[in-house]
């Protein structure tokens, strides 16, 4: 059992989340607004920790049971990958202890003791300098060699994070970037095989990396994000912030072609005026905004890499409005897939990154033949009787419920 959380500018978002049998189950997930936050920046530390406390105490009430350490999705802020190699003597079979053993080694080598990894990823393992594999559990050698892609951020500015959870009464146990987590929640074979690029559109921020064969080479954050839509909203139409942001989500769509122009809404405005807004007039609005970000994505692209990419992957809240894929497709020349998260108690792409992220950290735990679990034992048994109580209560509902309709 894992649980990870998302410091957005937004919103705070938790999950929770339950393997079994190679399958992730979410137990729970809380979205609350968040305040202190801009940017990926703490900006308010008493305000963002009552923001934490509130999704914190959300979804202790939904489980039953506190929970105590949490995996942090960390912002794109300035991605420089290195690769960097180390080597060890084996003398024997290659074991998970030892993969752990030589990926602690390389940090040791060649990171400073004032930068922390938050992305390190193996490449590929030389068994005894003839034999170059992915995976090397299993194989017997007397020497282990292995690239790694690394990727570092001063600790004074990661700390800051780490404080502020410690205060919230939560211990991190691994932290990377969100961009990982919105990649292995689009984890495919073919696009582990390319060069490709991941944009998560979020409130305050764009974050855009560059994969190749499942490797993060480099990332970077415009400062441009849906928060804009709401600014423009709010501008023309002369309402409230909250009132354009629930006519974003709830009524326009990201092309106005899917807009139906019969189809309006009434609102009052600032000035106590009621109004009539028009969904392809605001929709119009939409997808001229986002054409803008879509622009700035590119010249991004274009500014990390020279090199032809085979796809993009977009995510992000604002992706669920209707139409999105459409416009994306006409943006982009390349495949373009926009997330669609399915998974019940995390139907919305603003969920990615953090459900994402528990994917990660699982292959990680697993690729090192590590057990771990978020929970102790006692605290499983509480979520086991709560869970049979529940589908108790679920059965009986459907009995009666066939009863009505016998």
């Amino acid at each position: 059992m894992y649980t990870s959380i998302d410091l957005g500018s937004h919103s705070i978002k938790i999950v929770v989340s339950e393997k079994v049998n190679d399958k992730f189950y979410v137990l729970a997930s809380t979205k609350v607004r968040s305040m202190g936050i801009k940017k990926g920046i703490i900006k308010d530390k008493s305000l963002a920790l009552e923001s934490i406390k509130q999704a914190v105490l959300d979804i202790n009430n939904s489980l039953g049971i506190e929970i105590k350490k949490v995996l942090l999705n960390f912002p794109l802020f300035s991605v420089n990958t290195s690769i960097e190699t180390s080597e060890m003597e084996v003398d024997g079979v290659v074991t998970g202890e030892c993969v752990s053993e030589i990926i602690k080694k390389t940090v040791i080598e060649n990171v400073p003791r004032n930068l922390e990894v938050l992305y390190l990823e193996p490449i590929v393992f030389d068994i005894d300098s003839d034999l170059q594999v992915v995976d090397p559990k299993g194989l017997t050698a007397s020497n282990l060699e292995v690239r790694c892609a690394v990727s570092t951020i001063e600790k004074d500015f990661l700390y800051q994070y780490l404080e502020l959870l410690s205060e919230a009464g939560l211990e991190v146990v691994d932290v990377t970037y969100g961009v990982i987590g919105d990649y292995y929640e689009n984890l495919s074979p073919d696009v582990q095989k390319k060069l490709g690029a991941l944009i998560n559109i979020g409130y305050g921020k764009t974050e855009i990396a560059i994969f190749n064969k499942g490797i993060m080479l480099k990332g970077s954050i415009l400062p441009i994000g849906s928060s804009k839509i709401d600014k423009d909203i709010s501008y023309i139409y002369k309402i409230d912030k909250k009132q354009a942001i629930s006519l974003k989500e709830k009524f326009a769509v990201s092309s106005f072609k899917y807009a139906d122009k019969n189809d309006i809404m009434e609102v009052v405005n600032v000035s106590g005026e009621k109004i009539t807004i028009n969904q392809l007039e605001i929709s119009q609005i939409v997808e001229a905004r986002l054409k803008e970000i879509i622009k700035s994505v590119k010249n991004e692209i274009n500014n990390l890499t020279n090199r032809e990419i085979s796809y993009i992957i977009i995510t992000g809240g604002i992706t669920n409005l209707v139409g999105f894929p459409y416009l994306m497709e006409e943006e982009f020349s390349c495949d373009t897939i926009v997330l669609n998260i399915t998974s019940l108690g995390v139907r919305s792409n603003a969920y990615s990154a953090s459900f994402g992220l528990i994917k990660y950290f699982d292959y990680k735990m697993k690729f090192r033949n590590i057990d771990c679990s978020f929970v102790t034992e006692e605290e499983k048994s509480q979520l086991t009787a709560k869970k049979k109580k529940v589908s108790t209560r679920d059965n009986l509902i459907n009995k009666f419920t066939a009863y009505l309709k016998n």
